[in-house]
Formats: structure tokens, sequence, C-alpha cells
């Protein structure tokens, strides 16, 4: 079966290009390239800013510790004796309170402003939307519609003491949920929303303090350690973004480079958290996402057999060509995903397989709700980020094919714990 199918592309991508548009292209995507809404490249590839990140990530784990370790530890016991979640590592507890600040600083007088209805309505189009194929476009449209002119003028917004507060946190998770773009890390809010009850008053008024001035702290020093791989997201927010009107993504492709910067140090942290779970798992499998297809694209072969969809090496130069070649002399498997939105259903399969670790490549703003679904479903995970966005689903009005670590994939995906993993 030919891959149009799963293409993600434009009608007009795919078509020859002449000698001038491929130089075009080769320029835009050299590393550094303000036309790109983030670049991890610097020099030849991304080496670099996995250094930058990890040092980063390190960071913000000892500022953590400083500012809430004891609301930590708190938080990590309620979620294991109560909850019954199984155990995290620490770091990643550190990330749901940072997520609760940004969510706090960023989104909470949205929360306040926005009328009820209009976010009782968003929650419902976001559910209908999922109850059959042909209602998707239809409720899209209606939440493009309601979440530009009721959810989105607020954001930014100051929210009073009230709403900054634990009592309006569930109004503002309630939001997120409306929005559509935080489901996961709406369910991850929803736990502290639990724990935060059980402590005094004060201790919870300072636990929302400490997660409000770590998000301070992060926006502020994340832009200085990591600042120069999204320097493209303002003109990206300038330029293209204002330029498009009323569309289902406009929530998810304005969000700020503080974001971004989120999802950076969350592939270091969560890849720390997963690394033994996922190194001792027998079988391994990468899932790369269809923009990393080649100028070709719009003629990929791809094998698709139900869900799983497989590079028939049908162009030499495509990137998941490449990638695949590289896997199968790890007898890793590799396929194909076509949209971030269809990323559940792919990982079903896996969240049956308990043998099977799982490499996921997604971009920046991907990372967070990705690794907070694979944690969900018990799928021992790694990611390893896109190193620029070029889909025309989301970012540009012209397709490019994008890139990855492929060296860092490769390593990932071979590693191997020497542990005897007898407790997994």
């Amino acid at each position: 079966m030919r891959a149009p199918a799963i293409s993600s592309t434009t009608r007009d991508e795919g078509l020859a290009r002449d000698a001038g548009q491929v130089e075009f292209d080769s320029a835009l995507r050299a590393p550094g390239n303000p036309g790109l809404v983030y670049d991890l490249r610097t020099g030849e590839d991304s080496a670099k800013f996995y250094q930058d990140a990890a040092r980063f990530a390190d960071d913000l784990l000892t500022e953590t510790e400083l500012r809430a370790a004891e609301a930590l530890s708190g938080y990590a016991q309620f979620v294991h004796d109560e909850l019954r979640e199984p155990e995290r590592s620490r770091g990643e507890y550190a990330l749901e309170l940072l997520a609760l600040g940004m969510a706090l600083a960023r989104y909470a007088g949205a929360a306040e402003h926005t009328q009820e209805w209009a976010v009782k309505a968003a929650r419902t189009l976001f559910r209908l939307r999922r109850t059959a194929a042909w209602v998707k476009p239809l409720a899209d449209l209606a939440r493009a519609a309601l979440t530009r002119t009721f959810l989105m003028p607020h954001i930014g917004r100051k929210a009073s003491a009230s709403v900054q507060s634990p009592l309006g946190l569930p109004r503002l998770i309630e939001w997120l949920e409306a929005a559509g773009e935080f489901e996961q890390e709406a369910a991850r809010l929803r736990n502290w929303t639990r724990y935060i009850p059980t402590q005094r008053p004060n201790e919870a008024h300072r636990l929302v303090v400490q997660a409000l001035g770590l998000f301070a702290w992060f926006e502020r020093e994340a832009e200085i350690a990591l600042g120069a791989y999204t320097h493209g997201v303002k003109e990206f927010l300038a330029h293209e973004y204002v330029r498009r009107g009323c569309r289902e993504d406009q929530l998810f492709c304005g969000r700020p480079a503080v974001e971004y910067h989120l999802g950076m140090v969350t592939a270091e942290i969560m890849n720390r958290g997963l690394r033994e779970e996922f190194e001792c798992r027998s079988k391994k499998v990468v899932l790369v996402p269809a923009c990393l297809r080649g100028a070709k694209a719009a003629d990929c072969g791809a094998r698709i057999d139900g869900t799983d969809i497989v590079c028939t090496a049908c162009d030499p130069e495509c990137a998941v060509n490449r990638i695949t070649r590289r896997m199968r002399e790890l007898s890793v498997q590799v396929y194909v995903i076509p949209h971030a939105t269809g990323f559940s259903r792919w990982l079903k399969r896996w969240q049956r397989e308990l043998d099977t670790g799982v490499v996921a490549v997604a971009c920046l703003l991907n990372i967070l709700p990705g690794g907070y679904e694979m944690r969900a479903r018990g799928i021992a995970s790694q990611c390893a980020l896109l190193d620029y966005p070029g889909c025309a689903k989301h970012w540009r009005e012209e397709a490019i094919p994008t890139a990855v670590n492929e060296p860092r994939l490769v390593q990932i995906a071979a590693a191997t714990s020497a542990r005897l993993c007898s407790r997994l």
C-alpha cells in the first residue's frame, strides 16, 4: 500500500523542485537559521545542545531541591501510598511542580476570565471529536472558533490571588482540559489537587508560592541557558503565526519560548527516570514522525499493515530509510507515526507488549504530554528530539523534511543494562 494515506504534508509538497528551490531549502535547514521555529543544531549537529540541556536539567533539579525538597517528598509519598501509583523518579516529580507553576503563571488568568459556558462547551467539543472520524473536522472547526474568541484572549492576563492559590486549581485544570492541548498535563495536576488539601492551609499556600517561584526562576534562567536554540519562536509568532487566522492548532502553535525550554529539560529528566526500565527490555522499537521523510514524501512507498507503517527503502536520501537501516543492525524495528494526534493509537500495542522498550522521536512541544502518556500506560520509553520542526500542518506554509541527531538515537536504542533487572 502506498504511503500518501499517511502523508501529513500539503497537496503540492513532493512536486519536483528546481535547483534554486533545493538550494533555498538547504539554506533554510542550515544550523541557526531564523526561518525555523527552533533549531537544536550548532555547527554540524545538535551535540552541544544535549550537553547544555543536561547541565541545565541538573541546575533545575538542584534549584527545586533548595526551594521545595519537603514538598516533593510529601507529594511523592502521597502519590505512592494514597494514589497507588508506581514510583517515579524525584526528577519527574520536580517537573510536575514546575508544570504546576507554569500553569498557574501562564493560564490561571485565562481560567479566571473565560466564561464558564465557553469552558464547558470547549471540553464537550474536545471529547466529541474522538467519537467518530466524520465528527472530528466539525468539532475542530467549532473548537477553533470558540478558542480564538473566548479562551485565547485571556492568556497572559494576570490572575487574582484567589485563583493563583490552591482554591483556584480545579478551575485552572478545567480550562486546561477545555483548551485541548494539555490533556496529559491536566491529568498530572489533578494529583496535586488531591494532595494539597491534605496539607495545612499555610503549607498548601506555601506550596503554590514555591511552584510559582520555581517557574519564575526557570523562565529567566532557561532563556540564558537554552535561549540560543529558540530564537525563531518570536519571529514565528510575529509573522507566520499571526497570518493564519482561526485554526484548530492556534493554541498549540502560539506557545512562547519558555514552553519549548520546558520540553528540552523534560526530555532529559524523563529519559533519566525511565532509563533503567528501558534498558532492561529485551526488545526495542523506534517510532519516528512522518515529517522525517525526505523530499519524495508525497510518493512514499511505506508498507501499511493495520497501525504498523514500515519503511520500504524507496528513497535512498530519506532519513527514515537511513534510520531504519541503522536500526536493523541492532535488531530494532522502526515504525512511522503519521502525526502526534494519532500517537495514542500507536501506543496501545506497546502497552500490551511488556518486554518492549519504545524510543519516540518528537518535536519539543509534544515531549511533555507524550512522556506523561507513555508513563501512564506503563511503557518503558526514551525520547529523542527533532532537531527542528518542518511540517506544514503546524509550522510552515510548505513542509521541509526534519532531522534528528541520528548517532544519539542509535546510542539510546542500543543501550542495554548490565544489571539483572530482576525487579522489573
